[in-house]
């Protein structure tokens, strides 16, 4: 069935199952505490309950200032796509002492989309599996991260109508800052590079039909570990 849907729909169905998934894969936590709307009031040292990062985290994810790179022989026909992207982010932590080790995955739906010489692009969606490594200094917890990434874009020859649309496939890296804000939420704010292997595209002329696509992304939102 979803080979006969669009890059988008495929990539909503996607998103739609892993949080199916993980909703199903918690044993740690109660249909209740899922689904409980979080306290939002900072709380004080005093306050804040041990803490403790072993489990499962579930995070809406937003990407400000999404810019792809546009490289390869093509990449002079057509301006970087440029926009915003909004996502979520699940995983499993385990924290050993002071020293955090975790497996997340995030899915973007992204609003990216650029012009050029008679093309026009558009970055649909992108999304990373990964591998997490920090370390705990109190409320804040520093970390690095790197694995594979995906994306999905579509070049459009404006004259003809004509569109070909390809699966991105390659590698990221980055790291970022989390901030236990309350005994609920957790801030935090990232940094990843993501270089996509070479693709071509048959709607671009011969000779200049290769991109080699890479993505700085900055993103921000809050965890719930449960």
């Amino acid at each position: 069935m979803l080979g006969i849907v669009g890059g988008r729909d495929r990539f909503v169905c996607f998103c739609i199952c892993a949080a199916a998934a993980i909703s199903g894969a918690a044993p740690r936590a109660d249909a209740q505490e899922w689904f409980r709307i979080p306290n939002f009031s900072y709380a004080t040292d005093a306050e804040l309950a041990p803490i403790d990062r072993t489990g499962f985290i579930l995070s809406p994810d937003f990407s400000f200032s999404d810019e792809l790179k546009l490289g390869g022989s093509g990449g002079g026909l057509l301006s970087d796509p440029s926009g915003f992207a909004i996502g979520v982010k699940a995983g499993y932590d385990y924290q050993v002492g002071g020293i955090l080790i975790g497996g997340i995955t995030d899915a973007f739906y992204s609003w990216a989309d650029g012009g050029g010489y008679g093309f026009k692009s558009d970055l649909n969606y992108y999304g990373t599996i990964r591998g997490r490594l920090g370390v705990s200094l109190g409320r804040f917890l520093p970390y690095a991260t790197a694995g594979y990434a995906y994306g999905g874009m579509e070049v459009t020859d404006i004259a003809t109508g004509a569109s070909d649309s390809k699966t991105l496939s390659g590698w990221t890296y980055g790291g970022g800052l989390e901030f236990v804000w309350n005994n609920d939420i957790t801030l935090h704010g990232g940094y990843r590079r993501i270089d996509f292997d070479d693709v071509t595209f048959s709607t671009l002329p011969a000779g200049n039909d290769t991109l080699s696509p890479a993505i700085d992304v900055f993103d921000f939102g809050f965890v719930r570990r449960f």
